[in-house]
């Protein structure tokens, strides 16, 4: 029998079926482990917009949470961010976005940004 434990957060849809998955819970990866470099030059001006406006926004916009349209609201949900998107030395974590077509370079530098403080 499969149960299924409803977090009330975002919805996904599989093949017709939705499905409670809460971003940031035990249902996403583990911490990547990502640390900011001192010599770091990422910022939300030539990194962070760009990403999420390609790879999140489309989702996670102004009508569906957690939104990612603002610095502030990406900043909120770093952590989650990380266990769903990120890459760093102790984990991979590919679940966003659903495509799955974000390269593992770019992969690395969300997690460097996010450990930075996505400033």
């Amino acid at each position: 029998m499969l149960r299924l434990r409803f977090v009330p957060s975002l919805v996904v849809t599989v093949a017709g079926l939705s499905l409670p998955v809460a971003c940031g819970q035990n249902s996403l990866g583990d911490p990547t482990g990502s640390t900011c470099p001192s010599n770091s030059t990422l910022t939300y001006d030539n990194f962070g917009k760009a990403f999420f406006a390609t790879n999140c926004n489309s989702c996670h916009g102004k009508t569906q949470s957690p939104a990612f349209d603002t610095q502030e609201e990406i900043q909120a949900n770093a952590p989650g961010i990380d266990r769903a998107a990120a890459s760093g030395p102790s984990a991979t974590n590919t679940y966003m976005p659903d495509d799955g077509d974000v390269s593992d370079a770019d992969r690395k530098k969300l997690g460097e940004w996010l450990a930075c403080g996505a400033h």
